[in-house]
């Protein structure tokens, strides 16, 4: 099945946090699903940061947002933290929200949950809410797009200074957009034609940016063979 980029942006939510500075910290989350069951994913990095007042939003492109609080979506359950990847998952009930969540959950199939990774030939996209925004007056994530600049590399951890796998892409990443979904769409537009694949297809999530002192900046991405340690 391919997923247009705006049909994606339903699958994706800001995952915002206030804190006591007046302040919000900002992740992006992803809706996945499997046989039944519906689950949140996003980076360690962001779950670290959320408590009670945790609050989602989404919507679809360009429409008005709909904001829950994480507690109405997750009674009595608790994160599945990977103890290497910055990886995690929040198994949600959502009973009382069924008409809101149709059409709105990534399907489990289509991501690479192998340990091949992206070709460096295929355009990705990156969706998210960098520095916020996205959701102020219409729900609208951002993109960008990139391609994998290597295959997996074990590097460390910008959080916790352990080591965990990666791959890089050319670009780098913004803060909000930690956690977002990275894809392959699956169609590529050439001039007037249009070449598609199989399926689109999830091959990580955002960690963070890689730079050093010469000013230079890489995308650091989260493989998705990590979560079937978690799903």
């Amino acid at each position: 099945m391919i997923i247009l980029r705006d049909q994606l942006f339903n699958v994706v939510c800001y995952i915002g946090t206030p804190k006591s500075d007046n302040k919000i910290s900002i992740g992006t989350g992803s809706f996945i699903i499997k046989g039944n069951s519906v689950f949140l994913l996003t980076a360690v990095h962001v779950v670290k940061e959320t408590n009670e007042t945790t609050f989602l939003a989404f919507g679809q492109n360009m429409s008005q947002c709909t904001v829950l609080p994480l507690k109405a979506l997750s009674t009595n359950r608790t994160w599945r933290i990977h103890p290497v990847a910055d990886m995690a998952v929040l198994e949600l009930d959502i009973s009382r929200y069924i008409t809101l969540f149709q059409n709105r959950c990534f399907p489990y199939d289509h991501i690479n949950d192998s340990t091949t990774p992206a070709s460096r030939d295929d355009e990705l996209t990156v969706i998210g809410f960098p520095n916020g925004l996205g959701i102020q007056d219409k729900f609208s994530p951002l993109t960008f797009r990139s391609y994998a600049s290597s295959a997996f590399l074990t590097l460390q951890r910008a959080d916790t200074k352990t080591l965990s796998d990666f791959f890089c892409l050319e670009n780098p990443s913004v803060g909000g957009y930690s956690g977002g979904p990275v894809f392959d769409l699956g169609y590529e537009k050439m001039g007037c034609a249009t070449a598609t694949k199989e399926k689109t297809v999830l091959h990580g999530i955002v960690h963070g940016t890689m730079s050093d002192d010469t000013g230079g900046k890489i995308a650091l991405i989260t493989p998705m063979f990590y979560i079937k340690d978690l799903i």
